[in-house]
């Protein structure tokens, strides 16, 4: 059977003034049972990798979003020994949009961190554009300005952000219960999960709201759901638990072995996205973490071979990180974000700049395993199974990104550590 992964972020952004219309209709991926037939999917995979061909700008944007993802990686790696998740892509797009209404030095600062906010509005717009949407693989990404009914929006900022982002920008009143039902609606009209509550509730004292939501579900091939078994995995405290891991004995994918990890690369049907798994050997998982970079990840991604056989086995999990992202932006961006003296007067008709950038949070979700459901069998492996092919056995703490195989921007990363396994 198939695997599905679902990776559902949520981006809120709260500024002392106020923000979120063009929306872009798609289809979720089915629940109901799924056919693979390989030509179509393959078809829509050459497509979406032919619909993410880069300039040289747009290259610029993606190494500045992952180059972000890597330093996100290490501060948070710092805070957490447990299983975390986070979406950069999705961040540093809601960021990006934010930028359009940032002015002079914090204008200057952001761009050296994003790059230049006008080539970060092109490449938004050309990988939204090009996101895919079949019941192999479906990725949303939407965004939604919401402002208080006396906020003076710039038609500039509006026509800008609904251009590039797609994004509905919208009058709400936030005294009014009816604004967040108004708000959530819009999302489940744009074909978001509707279990999925995009936001609780709307501050009546704050302006502006940009809140960006994205939803990733996708079918892979690895894995059948009678092979997964109760097995011990070793956390990194040397203790072991009982936990569902799925096996394949003979996956078909590229693959690599160094002295200091092991990688695989998995691919998702019907899109160039992989989800790629490293899995250090002679480090800790907390020490690993901070060697990484873009140019290693980029070397890991060079170093993959041809697809080959390798015997795979992974846990089936669950994670679900909420994080202030603005704590964690303090200590990274300083000189943006822990300013009190940051102006966005090119979002509204502010001349006193009393705008204020008050927070950012991101809550993210991804469950993976063989194909979406949340159950699993007690039963033990009592059998070892012998092979010559080469083994990927992620028995210990790992990182994972998903990313796609054209730009590399990473959509999803985060490590599993034992907790979360269902």
């Amino acid at each position: 059977m198939a695997m599905r992964t679902t990776i559902i972020g949520v981006i809120l952004l709260s500024l002392g003034l106020l923000v979120g219309c063009n929306s872009g209709n798609s289809n979720s991926t089915s629940d109901k049972p799924f056919i693979f037939n390989n030509a179509p999917a393959d078809s829509l995979a050459k497509k979406h990798l032919e619909a993410l061909v880069l300039d040289s700008a747009d290259r610029h944007c993606v190494d500045k979003v992952n180059e972000f993802a890597f330093s996100l990686l290490h501060q948070i790696a710092i805070d957490k020994d447990s299983s975390f998740v986070v979406a950069p892509l999705s961040l540093a797009s809601a960021i990006a949009m934010t930028g359009n209404g940032a002015v002079g030095e914090v204008r200057d600062s952001l761009e050296q961190v994003f790059g230049p906010i006008i080539n970060a509005n092109a490449f938004y717009k050309k990988y939204m554009a090009a996101l895919p949407h079949s019941g192999y693989t479906n990725c949303l990404i939407l965004n939604y300005l919401a402002a208080n009914t006396d906020a003076p929006i710039l038609d500039a900022f509006s026509k800008t952000v609904s251009a590039s982002y797609n994004a509905c920008v919208k009058n709400h009143d936030f005294a009014s219960k009816k604004a967040v039902n108004q708000i959530n609606d819009w999302f489940h009209e744009q074909s978001l999960d509707d279990k999925i509550k995009v936001i609780e509730k709307l501050d009546p004292e704050t302006s502006l709201y940009l809140i960006n939501a994205l939803e990733f579900n996708a079918l892979w091939p690895p894995f059948k759901e009678e092979n997964t078994h109760l097995k011990a995995f070793e956390t990194a405290w040397g203790e072991y638990l009982n936990i569902p891991i799925m096996h394949n004995s003979d996956a078909h994918l590229p693959y690599v072995d160094r002295e200091e990890f092991k990688a695989v690369s998995i691919p998702y049907y019907g899109s160039c996205y992989r989800m790629l798994i490293v899995l250090p050997k002679t480090e800790k998982l907390a020490t690993f973490s901070q060697s990484m970079t873009l140019e290693s990840f980029n070397g890991i991604l060079d170093s993959l071979t041809e697809p080959v056989d390798v015997r795979l086995e992974l846990p089936r999990f669950k994670c679900k990180s909420d994080l202030s992202m603005m704590d964690l932006l303090k200590k990274l961006y300083p000189s943006v974000f822990s300013k009190k003296d940051v102006y966005f007067n090119a979002i509204v008709d502010d001349p006193f700049n009393s705008l204020e950038l008050k927070e950012i949070d991101q809550e993210t979700s991804i469950e993976v395993n063989e194909k979406g459901t949340k159950a699993y069998s007690n039963t033990k492996e009592l059998g070892i199974l012998i092979s010559l092919n080469p083994e990927f056995i992620a028995n210990h703490p790992f990182l994972y990104f998903v990313y796609d195989d054209a730009t590399r921007a990473i959509l999803l990363m985060g490590q599993f550590c034992g907790d979360g396994a269902i």
